[in-house]
């Protein structure tokens, strides 16, 4: 069994190196595709090239999930039957247990994996006690707060050679991907890292808001605290037994389970047909 990741990344360079370099353990080859970097993501990116760690090319266009699509098709043929792609390796988030060992776990007659995730929330007593660096390796340490119930939705599926994914603008990963497995990864998202990538952050998506959207939306773009949380309002991540983590409550989105549809899409994949 071999796992193939797929990176999508812009202006990350603040984390991405921890990100690949905790995947490259796990991940046999991990395929980056840079959205038009200009924080020096990309070359940083560059300079880590390795057996594993593959820098394919820059895309200046506007970010759109069909371009984990266009990845996938052109690396897919090093694939055997029954390795697995991380389909969405997201640049912010390192996963917290080993996806070797979890997939190895699953169920033959599942073939998607979905993660539980750690969204760590920067509190507004993490301002008042620390004063953030902006190097992740050193602020890590201080963000222990997150939200629940923890968000879910699919990273890997189990490659098979009749599985087309098609470059679409809301194709998120293979639309027969197959059956969603019980059991979900746990995976420590650091979407806030520091009060200034916040509030870039902030900035950058309500200006992407209005540009898509050609409306004022209600949100003061100069309030970027707006995203910050108190203590009280969040759980604590002592970082050690992950077994609490499980207990919370989980979100999944769109992709709950249903028992009369995934009984369809085994037979339909056992007969070659999905």
């Amino acid at each position: 069994m071999k796992i193939y990741a797929i990176m999508l990344v812009k202006n990350e360079v603040d984390i991405v190196r921890a990100t690949l370099e905790s995947a490259e353990k796990w991940a046999d080859k991990i395929f980056i595709l840079d959205n038009g970097s200009t924080d020096g993501t990309w070359e940083l990116i560059q300079s880590m090239k390795n057996d594993v760690i593959h820098p394919w090319k820059q895309y200046f266009g506007d970010y759109h999930n069909g371009l984990r699509a266009e990845v996938y098709n052109e690396f897919k043929d090093i694939s055997e039957p029954g390795d697995w792609w991380c389909f969405k390796l997201d640049s912010d988030e390192i996963y917290a247990e080993d996806p070797r060992e979890f997939l190895k776990k699953i169920p033959k007659n599942c073939q998607l994996v979905g993660k539980r995730s750690i969204d760590y929330i920067i509190t507004f007593e993490d301002i008042e006690e620390y004063k953030f660096t902006g190097n992740f390796e050193e602020d890590k340490k201080y963000i222990k707060y997150f939200k629940s119930p923890m968000w879910s939705e699919p990273r890997f599926f189990r490659y098979r050679k009749n599985l087309k994914w098609e470059p679409s603008w809301n194709s998120h990963f293979p639309p027969h991907a197959g059956v969603l497995a019980k059991d979900l990864i746990i995976v420590r998202h650091y979407n806030q890292r520091n009060p200034e990538q916040v509030k870039r952050r902030f900035e950058s998506r309500a200006n992407s808001l209005v540009k898509k959207q050609g409306i004022a939306w209600k949100w003061d773009f100069n309030d970027w605290h707006k995203l910050l949380r108190h203590r009280a309002d969040l759980f604590f991540d002592g970082g050690g037994n992950l077994d609490e983590i499980r207990k919370l409550s989980v979100n999944f989105g769109s992709y709950k389970q249903n028992f009369l549809k995934n009984f369809i899409k085994r037979v339909l994949i056992a007969l070659n047909l999905y």
